[in-house]
């Protein structure tokens, strides 16, 4: 059984799940706690059924991944396999030449290993070996074809490791297989690897190019069937569907698009399935040179996108969810994070989700703001206790989204001292940041941009993921984060931060801190009475 590895140490042992699993960080980031040095370099490349990527990568203990590079080679080895299941000579050199090119960027990138993996194409190849042997002997590359099992093991490991999910469905969409996990607590159950794939699909049943509606209608009866005969389990309860893979980040893109959505980043989207099926309607009446023209498609995929589009439909209403969480991470990251070869039950738990917020935090401190290591957790536990006696410590998903706005305002002064608050903003919407949804992180961003002007920008206010009464209180968490700041700013280096006291007297916040002028902090103070209707009284003591 794969566990992760040791945590950082004793500064994050006090985490806590509060109000039905959510986190709280109040404890995470006591005085004196320090980010790890910068983690090596891990290279994974992936010979799949379509496209073949290599990936280089740093991963933290917890699990944590910043890529550092990435190299794309459309092969099609789908396409290239006869009716004796075998590759032809131009695709086996084909495919060497680009494992030749991969393995150069990521020995360019400081890789001391690289691990490579074929998938359903190379499995169902009676020739693969050539590459194989060939990757090895010419190259030095740990080649391996896995079993769909593994596939999906490893899928699991990277898709569901960052999203805020403990129980459900995962599938990997891939352009030769689907594979789905059945998992609970974070734990692995089961596994299916079917023959789903969506350049397979579109292939078997014609949807290439403007397709006819029968033809649809027949791959998604065919879908539907394979995944009823293979048992996979519908969705109960709090169960949720998670989807990774590219034709389904694809669909995603295409209908973010459509929508104000201030989130820029892919990892946790939910795509409805409405949503899926006007995309499979709208993308199956065009060609593939109309397909090719529609902003944010990628023109490699136009001839596979309506098979994928209609796999993921089927699979959403086989398994009975309402929507699919969209991962941004699948077999590549799985693999980096577990290199070695399953065991033979091919069993994963992945850390809590509680721990991987955690590891996401430091993983952005540890990219852009070491020199401010201090100062992040003095000035978010000012803010959560601000924020609570202002509350009476109600609020409590809004108040730790306010922390986290408050630990990682350095972000963006390391980038920009004088727009600080909109570029640490700009990070949190575009960066992966595991473990938080799309509203956690809209709640951050929201925060950190109101301190900065007087009200949210017009696609925080649009958005889905905001609902009315978070834009009021967002206003009132950006007051208690700009008076934070000013309290955290004049408390000097190695001053604990409990020695600012707060409280809540006759209905008006009052601080006591031992660094304060009546020159300090006019422009905050005049934000909180704004945003509270009455003063907050701060005092040296």
């Amino acid at each position: 059984m794969y566990r992760p590895p040791a945590r950082y140490g004793a500064a994050f042992s006090e985490m806590r799940e509060e109000h039905k699993g959510f986190s709280s960080l109040e404890h995470a980031y006591p005085m004196g706690w320090s980010v790890p040095p910068a983690c090596p370099v891990t290279a994974v490349i992936d010979i799949g059924s379509g496209s073949a990527r290599a990936v280089v990568m740093r991963v933290n203990e917890g699990g944590g991944i910043e890529v550092v590079a990435q190299h794309r080679a459309n092969l099609y080895l789908m396409d290239h396999l006869n009716e004796q299941a075998v590759l032809d000579e131009d695709i086996v050199e084909r495919t060497l030449d680009a494992i030749e090119d991969f393995v150069q960027v990521c020995l360019g990138y400081g890789a001391a290993k690289v691990y490579a993996v074929g998938t359903e194409a190379l499995r169902l190849s009676k020739n693969a070996a050539e590459i194989t042997g060939a990757a090895t002997r010419r190259f030095g590359v740990d080649f391996r074809v896995i079993s769909g099992a593994e596939e999906a093991a490893y899928c699991f490991a990277g898709a569901v490791h960052g999203l805020p999910v403990s129980s459900g469905l995962m599938a990997d969409l891939g352009g030769g297989s689907l594979e789905t996990v059945e998992f609970s607590r974070r734990s692995l159950e089961s596994v299916n690897s079917l023959p789903l794939g969506s350049l397979r699909i579109a292939n078997r049943f014609n949807l290439t190019d403007r397709p006819a509606a029968e033809d649809v209608d027949a791959a998604y009866r065919y879908v539907r069937e394979v995944l009823a005969s293979a048992q996979v389990r519908q969705l109960e309860g709090s169960g949720a569907l998670v989807g990774s893979g590219g034709s389904l980040r694809l669909l995603s893109r295409l209908d973010r698009r459509s929508m104000s959505y201030p989130i820029l980043k892919m990892h946790g989207y939910c795509i409805s399935g409405n949503a899926l099926a006007r995309l499979t309607t709208w993308l199956a009446g065009a060609t593939r040179e109309e397909r090719r023209s529609i902003p944010g498609m990628n023109p490699e995929r136009t001839h596979s996108v309506v098979g994928g589009a209609v796999v993921a439909q089927a699979l959403l209403d086989h398994a009975g969810a309402g929507h699919i969480m969209v991962s941004g991470q699948g077999l590549r990251e799985g693999l980096a994070r577990h290199p070695q070869p399953l065991p033979e039950d091919q069993g994963i738990t992945l850390p809590s989700r509680s721990t991987v917020r955690i590891d996401g935090l430091a993983g952005l401190v540890q990219r852009f703001a070491l020199r401010f290591s201090e100062r992040g957790p003095r000035r978010a536990d000012l803010a959560r206790r601000i924020a609570g006696a202002a509350w009476r410590w109600r609020h409590a998903r809004l108040t730790s989204s306010l922390q986290c706005a408050a630990l990682v305002l350095d972000i963006g002064s390391a980038i920009d001292f004088y727009n600080r608050f909109n570029r640490t903003a700009t990070v949190i919407s575009r960066s992966d940041l595991p473990g938080f949804s799309h509203r956690e992180s809209a709640q951050i961003a929201a925060i950190l941009l109101r301190a900065e002007r007087e009200r949210i920008p017009r696609r925080f206010q649009k958005t889905r993921l905001l609902t009315p009464g978070d834009k009021h209180r967002i206003g009132q968490a950006a007051a208690a984060l700009l008076v934070a700041d000013e309290l955290e700013r004049r408390l000097p280096p190695g001053c604990p931060v409990d020695s600012v006291s707060i409280s809540r007297e006759c209905g008006t916040v009052t601080v006591v801190t031992p660094a304060w002028s009546r020159a300090s902090g006019s422009g905050a103070g005049e934000r909180w009475e704004a945003e509270f209707n009455q003063p907050i009284h701060i005092r040296r003591g």
